[in-house]
């Protein structure tokens, strides 16, 4: 009797309206303490069951990513991932990177800048780099006189490079989901991770000048620089072998992530960092961490689902077209930027490229506006997602692992989140940044 007259009052508002409705109860789920993925399945199959569908539809719906080939590359570069943080070859990356950028003002923090963006090569995770380094050069940065806030804020900052350089999940899961290229959206996650990166280090290097910070005292000689070189180059050589391989066409990006995870395993023995306990933890690791991204992308079905049953989706393929003809597509494109940014500040923004991202493709398309345009907006909303609360991952561990409260790195973060703006702000209106790398190497964007 509940259900029908819920869906008696759904029935009578306008498409506008339940997206309202729906969008209120889900954040509502999420404040009282429900997990995301959850919060999203419940509000799902709630509407669901006022529309009068049966629940095996849902069931349905989670089946559907489930049987993707290119998804089982998540696990595989998870999998690739887990070995390179749990076997501490993080160190390795630090130790290279410290004679080479390490001496210059503020050189701890471009080197957590940069070894971030190089983990990301090894990861592809946020959660993971976040862990990693502020293991790592957390207690170092405090050692050296940096003041714990700023700490927090470099590592909370440059986390989200995870995320960005290939092989990244969120790429994979986005360009799966919309059906572009795994590829190319590997090389714009890759673009906009330099952007980032570079834009990261010139703030750290002008913060350090204005505040005093130093840089590591210590010299290096040549030989030093070398033989730390040469000792990180076969961590690197994984990723990129992997990268090169799927750019030829030697494989594709699943084969590409067993090359991955087999090339981590082999690494990790030669630095004489397995044990058979060890590889287990790995295994299982990375299995939970699969388990909760599959199920987070399983539950993304569903709401997409629903979306298109109650006609949400439709509406807003409207609505984003009507915007571009009566005003510009930059003006619905501002418009998708903010949604993204408010939204993702709750819930992965990966969720909604899978709920929405064909149907915001499809409204832009007659535009001239790149599909891989689209995708950026929703990878650097992972960023912009990761580095804010309620629900960012990237603050959550930092804060965790320094013992530091997440009033104090948000003090800390204030350039770095103006900074955040400006870029997202540039991304949207200059396709190029996004863009630049994958049209270097004669990619269709």
């Amino acid at each position: 009797m509940v259900f029908e007259q819920l869906a008696l009052l759904l029935a009578s508002l306008p498409t506008w309206a339940v997206a309202i409705v729906f969008i209120a109860i889900l954040l509502l789920l999420i404040l009282l303490g429900v997990p995301v993925t959850f919060s999203i399945g419940i509000t799902s199959m709630l509407f669901l069951v006022a529309y009068g569908k049966s629940l095996t539809a849902a069931v349905t719906a989670m089946m559907i990513p489930l049987q993707s080939f290119p998804l089982l590359g998540v696990f595989l570069f998870i999998l690739m991932g887990t070995v390179f943080e749990k076997t501490g070859l993080t160190t390795v990356i630090v130790d290279a990177l410290e004679p080479l950028v390490g001496r210059i003002r503020g050189g701890l923090g471009v080197v957590t800048a940069v070894g971030c963006a190089f983990f990301g090569l090894l990861t592809g995770a946020v959660a993971a780099t976040a862990a990693a380094f502020s293991k790592i050069m957390g207690p170092e940065m405090e050692r050296r006189g940096y003041p714990k806030e700023y700490t927090a804020a470099v590592l909370t900052s440059s986390a989200p490079l995870g995320a960005f350089i290939p092989p990244s999940i969120p790429a994979i899961v986005i360009a799966t989901s919309t059906g572009t290229s795994v590829l190319t959206m590997f090389m714009v996650g890759a673009a906009l991770g330099i952007v980032v990166l570079a834009a990261l280090v010139v703030l750290i290097v002008l913060t350090s000048y204005l505040r005093g910070y130093g840089g590591i005292e210590r010299r290096y000689t040549r030989r030093d620089v070398v033989i730390r070189v040469a000792r990180a180059l076969p961590l690197l050589a994984v990723p990129l072998a992997v990268l090169v391989g799927i750019y030829l066409g030697v494989f594709s990006v699943t084969e590409a992530g067993a090359l991955g995870a087999l090339g981590a395993f082999l690494v990790a023995l030669l630095y004489r960092r397995l044990s058979p306990r060890l590889v287990l933890h790995i295994v299982i690791e990375s299995g939970r961490s699969t388990a909760v991204v599959m199920l987070m992308i399983a539950t993304s079905y569903i709401l997409n689902y629903t979306w298109s049953l109650t006609g949400i989706n439709n509406s807003l393929l409207q609505f984003f077209v009507g915007l571009s003809r009566q005003y510009s597509p930059y003006a619905s494109l501002t418009v998708l930027a903010l949604i993204l940014a408010v939204l993702g500040m709750f819930f992965d923004v990966i969720v909604l490229a899978i709920a929405w991202g064909s149907v915001v493709i499809s409204a832009f398309a007659p535009y001239g506006i790149s599909p891989y345009h689209i995708n950026a907006l929703f990878l650097f909303g992972v960023l912009l997602g990761t580095a804010t609360p309620p629900v960012g991952a990237g603050v959550f561990v930092v804060s965790d692992s320094l013992k530091i409260r997440i009033e104090e790195i948000l003090r800390g973060m204030t350039y770095f989140i103006a900074l955040y703006i400006v870029l997202y702000i540039a991304v949207v209106y200059v396709p190029e940044l996004s863009l630049w790398l994958p049209k270097l190497l004669g990619m269709a964007v």
